[in-house]
């Protein structure tokens, strides 16, 4: 009973996967090749302009998360746009899985946008001279796709709650907030800024320690996060 089960449940969320891929590449080429080629473009440009390995690590990893990010924001305008929320009732039917479901495709879109910075951070590292150790590509990757699990776990219960472009506003308020917030108590408490910069200094001397725990963050926001989309998403009509 519990295999067949199990089973259905897969079918069910490969069902969704096979939804939301459908819906990627029906806006056409040209918008799947965005994703792959201006991450590349951008970092490769600024290898050749004379910008550090650093900084150009930083602009791949920031640049493969806010495009991949809008991946999953696309995904809930397309079906308010196109009026097509209503299959979300019928492929597949139980809420649960179709949550489920888009967290899989996001979680293996994250892992392709690693993919992709580790290898333009490695071209451009070519281009400076500076060949980058492949255990260094591997870190960026990792930091990228942990760092899109979690922002998307935190987005995911926004984009249930409120339309896409609702959503984006709420977000972009509530990050304003948090920043601004962090920015004045760093300036009001000295104290503070250094305890920041020595925890930034630590997770740069303990790479594995600090991936370890934000993977351990991202499992345990995924599970909330599944848990208020459910709530929010449950309790709407179709």
């Amino acid at each position: 009973m519990n295999t067949t089960a199990n089973a259905d449940a897969m079918t069910a969320i490969l069902r969704q996967i096979s939804l939301d891929w459908n819906r990627t590449i029906s806006y056409g080429r040209s918008y799947i090749a965005i994703f792959f080629a201006y991450v590349p473009g951008f970092t490769c440009l600024m290898a050749a302009t004379g910008s550090t390995l650093d900084s150009v690590a930083g602009a791949a990893i920031g640049g493969a998360a806010s495009g991949f990010l809008t991946l999953n924001i696309s995904l809930f305008s397309y079906e308010q746009m196109n009026n097509h929320h209503w299959m979300n009732g019928i492929v597949p039917i139980n809420r649960n899985h179709q949550i489920l479901g888009r967290f899989a495709f996001l979680i293996v879109c994250d892992l392709v946008a690693g993919l992709e910075v580790a290898v333009s951070i490695a071209c451009a590292g070519i281009i400076m001279h500076e060949p980058v150790k492949v255990t260094d590509a591997i870190g960026f990757a990792a930091m990228t796709v942990l760092t899109l699990v979690l922002l998307n776990a935190i987005v995911q219960p926004f984009l249930y709650r409120f339309s896409p472009y609702r959503a984006m506003a709420a977000i972009i308020l509530s990050i304003g907030v948090i920043g601004g917030a962090v920015i004045g108590l760093c300036k009001a408490l000295p104290e503070l800024e250094k305890t920041v910069e020595q925890l930034a200094d630590a997770i740069s001397r303990h790479q594995a320690i600090a991936l370890a725990a934000f993977l351990i963050i991202d499992v345990l926001a995924l599970a909330f996060s599944r848990k208020i989309s459910l709530h929010i998403y449950g309790s709407k009509d179709i």
